[in-house]
């Protein structure tokens, strides 16, 4: 199964979950409460699968990263929580590139890794920043029970049967062209491959995810595996990705 799509602040609306079935949400203060998740999740169709990018309070202390103080761990907390009501997928965990590579954050990482709330088809999703090299990931990754987020245009596929790639517009990639989106295909999947999530950041993101979705289904990319939350139906050509159907996202201060 490989799903695409975009990362939004917001949930899906309509027009959105009807072309695609995949969002990372990453959501922005005041956050949202469990009641209201729940009924983002009630609102989308069977089958639409959805990350969670974890805020930077629940990384980051003023200590460091992954140096977990109280604040840290009632912000964690509500992303575990939150995790439960929306019935996500994937909790993607973005670490900055002052973690970096050595005994220490190894350390922290695996310390970090041991709250994670772990539950039946969820991935947790670690996506560092700065000079960590593949193969320390992949057996970090391995020991932790972690995925390792990566830029299919930028590195290989990490190992494991789960994979989660992140195409961001940046720099001199402002945009991707069909052959950038069949090289990204090519990279991402493998005769390992059982599930695939695509997150899309760039300015025309549900447009790129469309493609990417389309293309991926001509190669058939749509049902390998056994993992649930595969569709098949062909993405229709809906422009916009949320529309004023969208359930009323604002929620008080989680305290």
């Amino acid at each position: 199964m490989l799903l695409a799509g975009s990362i939004l602040d917001r949930a899906p609306g309509r027009k959105y979950a009807t072309a695609l079935r995949f969002a990372e949400l990453s959501l922005r203060a005041p956050l949202p409460r469990a009641g209201t998740l729940n009924a983002w999740r009630a609102a989308l169709p069977e089958g639409f699968d959805l990350a969670l990018r974890a805020p930077r309070a629940c990384i980051v202390s003023p200590l460091g990263p992954l140096r977990v103080d109280a604040k840290v761990e009632s912000a964690l907390a509500w992303v575990l929580d939150a995790a439960d009501a929306l019935q996500a997928r994937a909790v993607v965990l973005p670490t900055p590139a002052d973690l970096a590579p050595g005994k220490r954050s190894r350390e922290l990482l695996t310390a970090y890794a041991a709250r994670l709330r772990r539950s039946s088809g969820r991935h947790y999703v670690w996506a560092p920043s700065g000079v960590w090299e593949p193969e320390e990931t992949n057996q970090l990754c391995a020991d932790l029970d972690l995925v390792r987020a990566f830029d299919p245009l930028q590195m290989q596929r990490p190992q494991g049967p789960v994979v989660y790639a992140q195409l961001c517009a940046m720099g001199h990639r402002s945009s991707f062209s069909q052959a950038a989106l069949d090289d990204a295909l090519s990279v991402i999947t493998s005769e390992e491959t059982t599930a695939a999530w695509v997150s899309v950041d760039s300015q025309c993101s549900f447009e790129v995810a469309k493609r990417l979705q389309r293309l991926a289904a001509e190669r058939g990319l749509t049902t390998f595996g056994a993992e649930p939350g595969a569709d098949d139906d062909e993405p229709d050509d809906e422009e916009d990705e949320s529309d004023e159907d969208e359930l009323d996202e604002d929620a008080d201060d989680v305290s």
